[in-house]
């Protein structure tokens, strides 16, 4: 048997990271674990608008992640992540730590943009109801605008293959051909 697959879907804000890992879970089927979706709901849980928001919050946030991730990589259990790993030295350590720990084929799928384009729907995403408030969106954005505006995050140093997938307009046939990529990355290290 072979190793598991950990798929790493990458990018900035509003990339388009979440609608795509949902995508391409439901496509394979895979699960799926967001690093915004466990902080929103650690937020709730600790009730952090009333009490305040502990200082290592985002920092449970991504251990949650890799320990979920990591129990079913423990299976043998195939798994998509998605996170903003806007600190590629850290994130890329704790990712290869978890890597140690559960042996898995990384494969990055790098979300970009066209960086007005990314700020555009950054600015949509604070204004919508659905956003939580616990992200402190705004707040990100004052120190990270020009970060916005490159439209790119550098990938993490954990090996595997890299697909950079381009969000700027919705292409149905760029998707299949990442799916496809994705299908074979899967295909493949399952039979190794």
């Amino acid at each position: 048997m072979g190793k598991p697959v950990l798929v790493i879907v990458n990018g900035l804000p509003g990339s388009g990271k979440s609608t795509l890992a949902k995508r391409l879970a439901t496509d394979m089927p895979l699960p799926v674990f967001s690093r915004d979706g466990i902080h929103a709901t650690l937020y709730d849980v600790l009730e952090c608008s009333v009490d305040a928001t502990p200082p290592r919050l985002g920092h449970a946030a991504y251990a949650l992640l890799y320990s979920s991730a990591g129990s079913l990589l423990a299976a043998s259990q195939s798994v998509v992540i998605e996170a903003f790993f806007g600190n590629p030295k850290l994130r890329g350590a704790e990712l290869a730590d978890l890597k140690r720990m559960h042996d898995f084929e990384p494969l990055q799928i790098m979300c970009k943009a066209d960086g007005e384009v990314l700020l555009e729907r950054f600015l949509k995403r604070v204004a919508s109801a659905e956003r939580h408030a616990g992200l402190n969106d705004m707040e990100w954005l004052e120190e990270n605008k020009e970060r916005i505006l490159r439209g790119r995050l550098e990938s993490l140093a954990l090996g595997g293959r890299i697909i950079e997938f381009d969000t700027t307009t919705s292409d149905n046939l760029s998707y299949a051909n990442l799916l496809q990529q994705v299908r074979t990355a899967l295909t493949n290290s399952l039979a190794h």
